[in-house]
């Protein structure tokens, strides 16, 4: 009996000593300092934050680029084949399309001022089209109209970012 008294004292003082109870010391000791919430809520912040720019590098690589580019060529084939009058839904088709794609890929689809981003790029496509329509060869805007379209990007994201800055300018 004596033996036993003995070996459960010792369990209780072993136990005692070595028990992690969270309610005896203050949530800001040093001891627990990995396991705080703010630490928690900081890591789990980081993991959406690197899983935000995951998605949005996917939306402009398999919506935005896509996107652009048919705007782009669409808007090119209808100016030269004369297809505004002919064929209105094959023009609403791509200009639908197109435009869902670029603004869903860098936009809000929620914001009207987005819509600027598929205007851009028509209208860069016009004024390639424009510029080569003077040399009077299908194969000159198809073979180098390729060359305007970083531009058509490029005028796109500043026309995002224009349209952001204008929507912050009227919160204010």
């Amino acid at each position: 009996m004596k033996k036993t008294k003995l070996k459960q004292r010792i369990n209780n003082a072993v136990n005692a000593f070595f028990e992690n109870d969270h309610e005896q010391f203050e949530e800001n000791s040093l001891s627990f300092a990995n396991d705080s919430a703010l630490l928690k809520q900081e890591t789990a912040a980081h993991f959406f934050e690197k899983g935000d720019v995951f998605v949005k590098i996917l939306k402009q690589t398999f919506l935005f680029l896509p996107g652009a580019l048919y705007l782009f060529f669409g808007t090119i084939s209808i100016l030269e084949f004369e297809l505004v009058w002919t064929q209105p839904l094959a023009i609403l088709t791509v200009f639908l399309i197109g435009s869902f794609m670029t603004i869903f890929g860098i936009g809000n689809i929620k914001n009207p001022n987005h819509l600027l981003i598929p205007l851009s790029i028509v209208a860069v496509a016009a004024f390639a089209f424009s510029l080569f329509s003077t040399v009077g060869n299908i194969t000159y805007i198809f073979e180098y109209g390729i060359y305007f379209f970083p531009i058509a990007l490029i005028a796109s994201v500043l026309a995002k970012n224009w349209a952001d800055k204008a929507g912050e300018i009227k919160e204010i």
